[in-house]
């Protein structure tokens, strides 16, 4: 992602039938007026994004409007699950086990076939546990192209390739560790921002910032298979050997099938605190997702199943400032060479790349 525009960033697609301030849905009609919200059930003791630590227990407890006295049913339902149906105006949901982020809840209470009030709400679970603190030390440090505004570092066995951005210069590379030399690129089309990159298989998979558009190339020749294309941006990506992992500059990342190229899953990134934002680049090292955090020092290391941050490590004083010169950006790029376990990071158009040890404080 480049550092040239701030940005604000639209709440999750998947949250979109949800208000900001909990309100019922609301349809238009044929003539564009709108229908009027069923009645509001009242919940005690939450508000629209409130924050629930994980494991602690969502305990409802709602009062229905005159209008839906005396219900048929009354259901609950959590992440479009229908949970609870009765007549209970209180109910209870175990978080314990749950994906961290928001939780969708709806109250509809029913007369007649039809629902007489209703209540969305949307809580957000965090971590219970505070991220342990890593450090690093300096193993060894090879030449980096200064031209190279890192997006994505990936190794395929011993091979390491680069994807870099800026429009009119994003490519993709081969790069020799030791002397930084690039052995081979194939350029992106001048309009493209290039982003992340994975290795899967036979395959190289690279994203695009804004155009929406994904590229699968040929490993070996670098001849373009398809293209494939997603919503919102894209930002860095990775692989754990069977699913590519997406983020696209939020607290989200994507879970994507590479055999259609399609979002089956996501996970939000949580520390004990709240959400974890400008997620950049990824690397997936021994079951953990590690992410760069855009225009910091810190990597988190996060749990991919649940979305919990495990750990950061602090990467300041990483470049020397000697090294920094005009145009030197931010620390951007993790590599993993998983038969040696060494892991490896740099930065955009940064001189040096360096291979590093991680050790926890």
């Amino acid at each position: 992602m480049t550092k040239y525009q701030p940005m604000v960033y639209a709440a999750l697609l998947s949250l979109s039938l949800i208000s900001c301030s909990g309100d019922s849905k609301k349809e238009a009609t044929s003539a564009g007026e709108t229908i009027k919200a069923a009645p509001q059930i009242e919940v005690s003791r939450y508000k629209e994004g409130d924050m629930i630590k994980e494991g602690d227990a969502i305990a409802l407890s709602f009062t229905l409007p005159k209008e839906a006295a005396n219900p048929d049913s009354i259901t609950v339902s959590l992440n479009d699950k229908r949970i609870q149906k009765g007549l209970e105006t209180s109910a209870t949901i175990a978080t314990a086990g749950m994906k961290l982020g928001r939780q969708r809840i709806v109250i509809e209470a029913y007369k007649g076939g039809t629902v007489a009030a209703e209540r969305y709400l949307s809580l957000s679970i965090k971590s219970a546990s505070k991220p342990a603190s890593y450090r690093y030390t300096v193993v060894a440090t090879y030449p980096h192209d200064t031209r190279a505004y890192t997006q994505g570092l990936a190794f395929d066995g011993n091979t390491l390739y680069e994807g870099t951005g800026q429009r009119g210069i994003s490519d993709l590379r081969i790069v020799e560790l030791k002397s930084g030399q690039v052995v081979k690129s194939l350029p992106l089309p001048d309009q493209v921002f290039g982003e992340g990159i994975a290795i899967l298989g036979d395959k190289i998979y690279q994203l695009s910032w804004q155009e929406q558009r994904g590229f699968v190339y040929d490993k070996k020749s670098f001849k373009k298979i398809s293209e494939f294309t997603y919503a919102g941006e894209g930002w860095g990506l990775t692989t754990d050997g069977k699913m590519l992992f997406q983020s696209d500059g939020t607290r989200a990342i994507r879970i994507i099938d590479p055999a259609n190229l399609t979002e089956k899953n996501r996970i939000e990134v949580f520390d004990n605190v709240g959400p974890v934002e400008e997620l950049n680049e990824l690397e997936y090292i021994d079951g953990e997702l590690w992410a760069n955090i855009y225009q910091t020092d810190k990597i988190a290391r996060i749990d991919p199943a649940t979305g919990r941050v495990l750990g950061y490590i602090d990467f300041s004083n990483l470049l020397p400032k000697e090294d920094y010169k005009e145009g030197t950006d931010v620390l951007n790029g993790i590599a993993y060479h998983k038969a040696t376990g060494k892991i490896y990071v740099t930065g955009k158009n940064w001189p040096k790349l360096f291979e590093v040890k991680v050790v926890k404080r």
